[in-house]
């Protein structure tokens, strides 16, 4: 028996073995009905996880943060990862366990790509 999505009805798939956790319904379906409070749906909200996070502003402050680093590596910055191929390699590691990351932090991992990427950028200067 396929499942329905009892907010969009339409079948529910990727996210079929918490369907009763949300409420009959897809994560984002769930998410806009009970969590999105009163959140204009193109806008990211205060709850982890947000599907608005990858249209709301993560692109300009990838950007930003990358044209800092940019600065920093100039000026000699003190990084753990120094050279490029050592900053990429730390950055590919990050991003490998950029989950543990959010898990020691406290914080439910980010919706947005922008978000992992940005913090990840960050991350790679100092990252072993």
């Amino acid at each position: 028996m396929e499942l329905m999505c009892r907010r969009s009805h339409r079948p529910v798939r990727v996210s079929a073995a918490q369907f009763d956790v949300f409420e009959q319904m897809h994560y984002v379906c769930f998410h806009y009905e009970f969590e999105h409070d009163a959140f204009d749906v193109d806008e990211e909200c205060s709850a982890g996880g947000c599907p608005s996070a990858t249209i709301a502003t993560g692109r300009g402050i990838v950007i930003g943060t990358a044209r800092a680093l940019a600065i920093e590596s100039a000026s000699d910055a003190p990084w753990a990862n120094p050279t490029v191929h050592e900053y990429l390699e730390a950055f590919a590691r990050w991003l490998e366990d950029s989950d543990g990351y959010y898990i020691n932090q406290g914080r439910v991992p980010p919706g947005s790509g922008w978000e992992v990427v940005n913090d990840g950028l960050r991350a790679a200067t100092t990252y072993e």
